[in-house]
Parts: structure tokens; sequence; C-alpha cells
């Protein structure tokens, strides 16, 4: 019968045929088949409510077969048939949100039976170069950055190739960054050398002169941002918040303009021209690039937090409680969103809201002196004297030189009238910053950006 409906296709070419032909294919389990002829008919006639009818539901039954067929293959073990399955499926369905989920579970199962698999390889072959050097990929993807780092360098030690080499060079700098210990210099100059080795290996690598720019701003080396190519929007961006970070707003926001205009989907572009718009005074045009950057990406939970950050200074707090709602539920362990939340509580008098909030922006950044510190605050409006002294303790602990800290305890003991225990918190926090007289009360509160 397809057959015969083929033939008369050639010979008619009319949309009746074609849609006979589709529901034979369909039929006969020929669901791509189908679909493509379904297709072909709608295309003559975009009017044909039959042909669009049995169109979708042939999507729907393709879509259908591909997924299950993925989660078959992952049950069996075989990822890369699933994750050619989940390929197929997205490319019938774009907006299947189950088939990038699954499709990035077996990019996870894979990862780690490749991990399992190249340790075998090193177990049989201890001087294998290439072995390390693709585990070290694996533990980098699965975020294990420390094993990554240890593979990594073992690839060196070993000799390696010079391709191989200025691969392992560029991603150890990489990493070094993703583990954020800027507190200790040394793994910054490990960064920032291991980025100039690369260079050394290939001057042109447009990659490591912005990874060494951003190392470099991190060290607070403010002139070595420099990039080759005037259209790679990532150097613009690191230039951009370089010069943000210096005070030249105007400077950064036209550079994080000329970022928007190279690439329009570049939305970490539109998150620091609307952080600079921000800090200019202009909340309506960084309301407007925030969204658009949603718009590019809306699982980024950055964004979220910067959007309620901006609509809470525009007085709109049920929706800055909403954006900060959704960027918990994309990252619960987030912890500028609580803190930034916990402020917002606090402006407005729920102090044992906030009190609970800054605990938990606390809980998941215990470096974080400003929760620490207006979480003793809260406690102190609370009347809970020794929980609140508790965390100026703490808050010292972090931070010794904080003005602030011996300024809002020194208000707490007044409260107590103990004037002279205040009296030399007062002094100490002077000799700290002499201009802290001028401070209002609980001047501490400050908003987080996130560059």
């Amino acid at each position: 019968a397809v057959e015969s409906f083929r033939n008369a296709l050639s010979l008619l070419g009319t949309n009746k045929t074609k849609l006979n032909t589709s529901k034979e294919q369909s039929e006969d389990s020929l669901l791509l088949q189908a679909l493509d002829a379904f297709n072909s008919a709608v295309n003559m006639n975009l009017d044909h409510a039959e042909a669009h009818h049995w169109c979708a539901d042939c999507a729907i039954s393709a879509w259908s077969v591909h997924l299950s067929r993925a989660a078959l293959y992952g049950a069996q073990g075989r990822y890369a048939k699933a994750g050619l399955d989940c390929n197929e499926a997205i490319r019938i369905q774009p907006k299947s949100v189950r088939a990038y989920l699954y499709k990035r579970a077996l990019k996870l199962k894979f990862e780690s039976h490749a991990v399992e698999d190249l340790t075998m390889a090193i177990q049989l072959d201890s001087a294998c170069s290439f072995a390390y050097y693709n585990r070290g990929v694996c533990f980098h993807e699965l975020r294990d950055y420390e094993l990554a780092l240890r593979d990594y360098s073992t690839t060196l030690l070993l000799g390696c190739k010079t391709e191989l080499e200025l691969k392992v060079l560029i991603n150890s700098g990489l990493l070094y960054v993703e583990l954020n210990d800027y507190d200790s210099a040394l793994q910054l100059q490990e960064a920032v050398d291991a980025y100039s080795q690369a260079l050394r290996l290939d001057p042109f690598l447009q990659d490591s002169h912005v990874g060494r720019g951003n190392v470099l701003m991190d060290y607070q080396v403010k002139s070595s941002q420099v990039y080759l190519n005037p259209l790679c929007s990532s150097a613009r961006i690191s230039l951009a918040y370089s010069l943000q970070v210096l005070g030249f707003f105007q400077r950064a926001w036209n550079q994080f303009t000329v970022a928007v205009e190279v690439n329009p989907k570049c939305w970490p572009a539109y998150e620091g021209r609307a952080v600079t718009s921000l800090q200019m005074g202009n909340m309506f045009a960084a309301l407007q690039d925030i969204n658009t950057a949603i718009k590019c990406n809306p699982h980024a939970e950055q964004l979220f937090t910067n959007r309620g950050l901006i609509q809470q200074l525009m007085r709109d707090k049920a929706s800055a409680m909403k954006n900060y709602q959704t960027a918990f539920s994309l990252n619960p362990g987030y912890a500028l969103a609580y803190f930034n939340a916990a402020n917002l509580f606090f402006y407005n008098g729920q102090f044992e809201q906030a009190c609970k909030y800054y605990s938990r922006a606390f809980e998941l950044d215990p470096s974080d002196e400003s929760a620490i510190l207006n979480r003793a605050i809260t406690h102190a409006l609370l009347r809970k004297v020794p929980a609140s002294l508790q965390d100026f303790s703490e808050s010292f602990c972090l931070n010794m030189l904080s003005a602030h800290v011996y300024y809002n305890r020194a208000n707490l003991y007044c409260s107590l009238r103990q004037f002279q225990s205040a009296e030399r918190d007062l002094t100490q926090g002077v000799s700290v910053h002499c201009h802290i007289l001028l401070k209002e009360q609980y001047s501490t509160f400050e908003y987080h950006y996130v560059p």
C-alpha cells in the first residue's frame, strides 16, 4: 500500500496522496518518514487541518519512542547510543525539558564510567600521560577539582607532548580559578604561571590571555588585561569588570555595550551592564538589561537574585522576594539570594525571618562576614543579647579590622549601659577607620552584586 501511494504521488503529487502515504507509514511505525511526509502535506496546503493533526501525532509518538529507547540504552549502560536518541528527541521537540535533563544525566553517568575505565588503563600502564589527562578532564567535568588537578599535575610530571602540555596548562589555570581559593596568593601565582606557560607555548591563544587577565584581576594587578581579538566577548567583559572595580563605571558600561553588540545573546554582558547601570543610579536601564539577560539564560540563579535586588531598590518588595524565591528553587545552595532576602525582611521589620535567612546564608558561606554581622545586629534588635555578642565575636574572627563590627557592638553596649565597653569599642573602631563616626547606625547593610 505504501509503494502504491508513492507511485501515485510521483504521478499526481497531490496533497491527498501525501496524507495517505503518511498514514500508512505511521501505521507501519515508520514515524520519522511519516513525519516528513505529513510536513510535505502541510507545506502543500497550510490549511489542511487533518495533515496538521497527523503531523503533531507522529511527532509526539516519535519523540516518545526515542526518549524511551534512550532510557532503555541508559539502563543497559550503553550511554553513547542513549545520547544519540536524546539528541533525536531534542531535534523533534527542541523544548523538551525531559530530554535535556536525561541527556545531562547520561553525560554524568558516561563520565563516571569513563573514570573507571581510565583508572583501569592507568593501573595497566602507570606511565600513560593520555590516560591521566583524560581522567583529569572527566574529574573536571564532574566538578571534582582536587582530583582533576592531581591528574593534570601527574600528566606534566610524565613529560607529555607539547600540544597535550598546552591543554593541561590551560585546564590547570581554569581549575585554580574554579577553586576560588583567593586567600592563598601561592595558588593565584600558580594560576598566573600556568597561563603564562601556556602563552609561551602558543602566544596567540586567546583563552589563555583572557584567563590570565581574570586571575590577575583577582590578584589585584589591574593593568594586566590583555586580549588579541577585539570581537572576543569574554575579553571585553573581563576588561569591563576590571574598569568597574576601579570605579570607571561609564567606561565599563561602554565595554559591556560593545560585548552586547558583538554577541546579542551574551547574557553575562547584559548582566554586567545592568550592575553598572545600577551603580550609576539608572535603575530602569538596569532592570531592562537584567530582564534581557534572563530571557537569554532563564536558569541562572544569580540573574534572578540581581533582578530581585534591582526591584528591591525600586521599592517593589513583592517582586523582589518572588525573584529571590526563584533563585532558591534554581539553586538551594546559593547563599547570596538568602542574604538579600534577609536584608529585605530586615528593612520590612520582620526580624525573626531575617535572622533565619542570615543564618542560612552564613551556613552556606561561612566566610561571609556581612551575613554574620547583620545577624548580630538583628539579634540585638530582638534583644537576644548573648546570641548577638556571640555573632559579633564570630565577625571579629573573620575580620579583625572591620570598623563596622566595633561600631555596632558599641551601640549594643550603650543600650546595655555598659559605657566603658562601648567607649573601648568606639575608640578601636575610630583607630581602624577614622571617619566611622560619620556613618549612620546599622550602616553595615550592603547589597552584594554578582559580577
